[in-house]
C-alpha cells in the first residue's frame, strides 16, 4: 500500500510517517520510485502513535526499535517502568503542591476575616 492508505489505516499523517522512516523507526519498502508499507509498518505506526499518547518521545522510541524494525520489549518493560515511577512522582508533587496551595487559601480567608472584624 502506499502512504495515503498507510495514512488512514494508522491514523497518522503523512508527515509523520516520513519522519518516523527517517528516524529509522520504520524500514519501508520501495517499488520504483514509490514507498510500500506493510502491515507491520501500519501496527509499527499505531504503536508509535500510542506511545506518543503516553508523553514518550520520538528520540526514546528510537532508542527502544532494534535494527529488525521491532522492540525490544524487555527494553521497553523497563522503560515503562521508569517512566510509570517518574508519573508517580510527580503525581505526589502536583499533589503536595495542592495541599500547599490550599493551606494558603486558608491562611488568607483567616487574615481577611481578621481584618474585617477589625472595622
Amino acid at each position: 500500500m502506499l502512504i495515503g492508505e498507510a495514512s488512514k489505516l494508522s491514523g497518522a499523517t503523512q508527515r509523520a510517517i516520513r519522519l518516523y522512516e527517517s528516524l529509522g523507526l520504520l524500514k519501508i519498502s520501495r517499488k520504483g520510485k514509490y514507498r510500500v508499507y506493510s502491515k507491520t509498518n501500519i501496527e509499527l505506526i499505531k504503536i508509535i502513535k500510542e506511545a506518543q499518547k503516553l508523553g514518550i518521545h520520538l528520540s526514546e522510541i528510537v532508542d527502544l526499535v532494534n535494527t529488525k524494525e521491532e522492540f525490544d520489549w524487555e527494553l521497553v518493560n523497563e522503560f515503562l517502568n521508569k517512566k510509570y515511577a517518574m508519573i508517580e512522582h510527580d503525581i505526589q508533587e502536583l499533589e503536595n503542591k495542592k495541599i500547599n496551595i490550599q493551606k494558603y487559601q486558608e491562611s488568607i480567608i483567616r487574615c481577611l476575616k481578621g481584618l474585617d472584624s477589625n472595622l
